[in-house]
């Protein structure tokens, strides 16, 4: 493997490496060892996928990787923002969104990931667990909301609460899913439910007409 500067997610199996920064806390330090770390696993797991003949091993693989990349990207910008008890949300999901954009389809088939953001802060884990969620809700957008030959916006609406907390929004313009439900395994519905409740948030699937839109309401920051 190719060790290079920077942190983007490897679809070729290069491991990507934080630079250093001037200064750095103990915090800083930690976050840029786990950031590192996880990138190497990506890589790892992003170099078994090419691997795989069987195509629906695959794509769980690429999954898992992506699902590692949402937790690394936690930790990335704690490290570059200095921070050690919280994130800015909003400022995550806008990188969380240009990462996935990138494993979204190409040409005809290309997809956006707009995010549309009000100023919330979170704590670690609380980012760790909304990235983890966002990445399957727009994996399954992807996947799902639109043909395969047509591009598509996949939406992702972060609110502030005026008593505290926030409301998610991740919403598609396809063609809709009948119940709402994702598809695939089964094993990304378990996993956006298991995070909602590690949130101690309410959330549901909504009818966009046209299209599918999830929320997820949430009252603590």
């Amino acid at each position: 493997m190719r060790m290079t500067n920077g942190f983007t997610p490897s679809t070729t199996g290069d491991v990507v490496v934080l630079p250093p920064i001037g200064d750095p806390s103990a915090a800083d330090e930690m976050n840029h060892r786990i950031a590192n770390s996880l990138q190497l696993v990506m890589a790892m797991v992003s170099v078994e996928a090419r691997a795989v003949i069987d195509p629906h091993a695959r794509a769980v693989l690429q999954m898992t990787g992506q699902r590692i990349g949402a937790i690394a990207n936690v930790h990335r910008h704690l490290y570059r923002s200095h921070a050690a008890t919280h994130v800015a949300l909003g400022d995550y999901l806008e990188e969380l969104a240009a990462d996935l954009e990138q494993g979204c389809g190409q040409g005809a088939a290309a997809r956006r990931v707009l995010v549309g953001a009000d100023a919330v802060a979170v704590p670690p884990d609380t980012a760790n667990a909304i990235g983890v969620l966002v990445s399957e809700l727009v994996a399954n957008a992807c996947k799902y909301a639109y043909a395969p030959d047509t591009h598509g916006d996949i939406r992702i609406t972060l609110n502030a609460m005026p008593f505290g907390g926030y409301r998610l929004q991740v919403e598609d313009r396809g063609h809709g899913r009948g119940d709402g439900a994702t598809r695939g395994s089964g094993m990304g519905s378990r996993l956006i439910d298991l995070m909602a409740a590690r949130l101690n948030a309410a959330h549901c699937w909504q009818d966009a007409r046209p299209g599918t839109r999830f929320v997820l309401i949430s009252g603590r920051p």
